[in-house]
């Protein structure tokens, strides 16, 4: 007969293998932050291949007030395109800072045949046992891989993130470093690998800016003054950024395997 404990651990390593085979093409992400008396909630995608992906969300709210037996379901969903590389946000909605309710927020992503290929949830105002509750945190956290390498970081251990560097000289380039800066924050890709917008001389009147993760170039272009080709260029770059990030993240698996 199984033990509390052997039974709670099968539980979570079942849990484990089911959701090894989902995010591994294009990742779900829910992305929580405070804005006064609110949550603001959105549910994201990163494409993590190297063709375009063609895909459907639904975004789930479900509340549950513990004080009755009232239960409400919000879906919202739509189709869109992915690009390697691409991180976009998909929906958002928000919830009061104060609910009571129990909230959990399903975000799944559909492939064209209509299968999950990318999922998340998260649940505000949990109400489970608290000893169940810490025995699972717990079982967890003796499984999880240990991914973090902290060999490069300082005497305490911590471990710089989303650092983005820029040695530029011109205003075009000043306002595409502000432009891109400002979409890597809000895609949360938080790397801990550095950033560097670098804008270079040319020959006389022009001037190149280089994109790099580390000491590689991920993306270069002309610098033009026109917002419209600096967004694209800086869309181009953060597409750059993930799949070159992706890639050194299953380099680093398959090392660790090895």
């Amino acid at each position: 007969m199984f033990s509390k404990l052997s039974y709670m651990l099968l539980i979570v390593i079942s849990f484990n293998g089911m959701a090894q085979s989902f995010n591994t093409e294009v990742e779900a992400k829910i992305l929580t932050r405070s804005e006064n008396d609110l949550i603001k909630i959105a549910g994201t995608a990163l494409n993590k291949t190297e063709i375009n992906q063609s895909l459907r969300y639904v975004l789930s709210v479900i509340k549950n007030n513990p004080e009755s037996t009232n239960r409400s379901k919000n879906n919202q969903s739509g189709r869109f395109v992915l690009e390697s590389g691409q991180k976009s946000e998909l929906s958002s909605t928000t919830i009061n800072k104060e609910t009571k309710d129990r909230i959990i927020v399903l975000l799944l992503v559909y492939n064209l045949d209509d299968e999950i290929i990318g999922k998340d949830r998260i649940v505000f105002n949990d109400s489970e046992d608290s000893d169940n509750l810490a025995l699972k945190q717990k079982l967890a956290k003796q499984l999880e891989p240990k991914e973090e390498d902290i060999s490069d970081s300082g005497e305490d251990g911590i471990v710089l993130r989303g650092i983005v560097l820029e040695n530029v000289k011109t205003k075009a380039a000043r306002d595409f470093y502000k432009i891109f800066y400002s979409e890597y924050t809000m895609q949360n890709i938080n790397a801990k690998e550095i950033l560097k917008v670098e804008e270079v001389i040319l020959r006389a009147n022009s001037t190149v800016i280089r994109v790099y993760v580390e000491d590689k170039i991920v993306h270069r272009f002309l610098v033009k003054t026109q917002v419209d080709y600096l967004k694209e260029n800086s869309k181009q770059s953060l597409n750059q950024v993930n799949r070159y990030l992706v890639y050194l993240k299953k380099n680093k698996d398959n090392i660790t395997r090895y």
